[in-house]
């Protein structure tokens, strides 16, 4: 008796869905909606917090900062603190200090 290969429907993977918010340009809104958050509330955020804060899933969150802080540079990370929402020590993002202070 020999195996069957059996074929299954699958869900989009998140690199689909990745790839999809970059083709239609939804990434790039994204990224701004949290830079603009994080300029306007200042301090150093979750990627919880930030959810919350904005209405996106924490997945759609956690790429947008993802991107930020290794691909563009946008974001860095800032010194450990208990997350305000699960108070689970946590390493936030923030503005860059040079980007601080073009704000002030």
């Amino acid at each position: 008796a020999g195996w069957k290969i059996m074929r299954i429907a699958q869900a989009p993977t998140a690199c689909d869905a990745f790839h999809a918010h970059s083709d239609n340009g939804l990434s790039g809104g994204q990224r701004s909606k949290i830079i603009h958050f994080i300029e306007t509330s200042g301090g150093s955020w979750s990627i919880g917090e930030l959810a919350e804060a904005l209405g996106m899933q924490k997945s759609t969150v956690s790429a947008r900062l993802n991107e930020m802080l290794h691909d563009f540079g946008m974001l860095v990370e800032k010194p450990k603190r208990k997350d305000r929402l699960s108070n689970i020590t946590i390493r936030p993002v923030g503005l860059p200090a040079k980007q601080l202070e073009l704000l002030q």
